[in-house]
């Protein structure tokens, strides 16, 4: 009797092999292969889906450091209005003025900023956590479809072929085999049509409110409406951080009405 680690890998380099064996002789159209077509349907629109909210995360973050590059700008040229008042003395009444706006744009962009950074963060978690997620489960359930068909194919050829006792004893051995991958390929087809379920009722819920709260945000923060944006902030929990000097998010700040 062979050692019990011994026979693991001999399994495993079995099923290795006839699982690359499938996908070879699939790709050259020397086996058939099972679908179910609107599981895979609803996969390629899944994969899709990602592509297009990656694009998005990808825009939201240059969004979010564009902008925060502003702001830094914003508080620099304030710094300077604000040094210069003791050197022209003549000019105090409008540097005071510039500086002050300055400072309305910088804390007023504070709270644009943390919106930004709440949908960059739960757009992440949308692509790069959950959707990812999902795709694990899709593929251990694509390996698990080839893996079935490799011993659907396996018991279709020894059945057309001569019926020695040899043949016979290893076909009795393939299905009992087949049986057990079949059974796992279908739970794991169904793992796959819950999990997809979930993620998109999770992802229309998740999706609904950011984009609300992005919208009003924007609208809130360009039409000057420091009232309306600070409501926004409140109503979905985003506190703001002031840029320190260093460039550093280190004090929480309230954001700034122009009254």
């Amino acid at each position: 009797m062979e050692p019990p680690k011994l026979e693991q890998i001999k399994k495993w380099t079995v099923l290795n092999y006839k699982y690359t064996k499938q996908l070879v002789s699939e790709r050259f159209g020397h086996s058939t292969k099972t679908v179910d077509k609107e599981l895979d349907e609803r996969i390629a629109e899944l994969r899709q889906s990602k592509i297009q909210y990656g694009n998005m995360l990808k825009e939201a973050r240059s969004m979010h450091a564009r902008f925060e590059a502003l702001l830094t700008t914003h508080r620099n040229i304030r710094s300077q209005f604000q040094t210069l008042i003791a050197h022209a003395p003549d000019l105090q009444d409008q540097l005071q003025a510039n500086a002050t706006t300055q400072s309305i744009l910088e804390k007023n962009g504070e709270g644009l900023l943390g919106a930004i950074k709440t949908f960059v963060d739960s757009l992440n978690t949308l692509v790069n956590v959950t959707i990812q997620d999902t795709f694990l489960t899709i593929k251990n359930y694509e390996n698990s479809r080839v893996e079935y068909d490799a011993y659907r194919n396996d018991i279709a050829a020894l059945e057309t072929a001569p019926q020695t006792e040899s043949n016979k004893n290893k076909l009795l051995e393939l299905q009992v085999i087949f049986e057990n991958r079949k059974q796992k390929w279908e739970k794991l087809k169904q793992d796959t049509n819950t999990k997809m379920d979930l993620l998109g009722e999770n992802r229309s819920s998740v999706m609904k409110s950011q984009l609300e709260m992005f919208n009003s945000a924007v609208i809130a923060y360009f039409s000057g409406n420091g009232d309306k944006l600070s409501e926004v902030l409140a109503e979905y929990h985003i506190k703001t951080k002031r840029i320190s000097e260093e460039g550093d998010s280190t004090t929480n700040s309230f954001l700034a009405r122009n009254e």
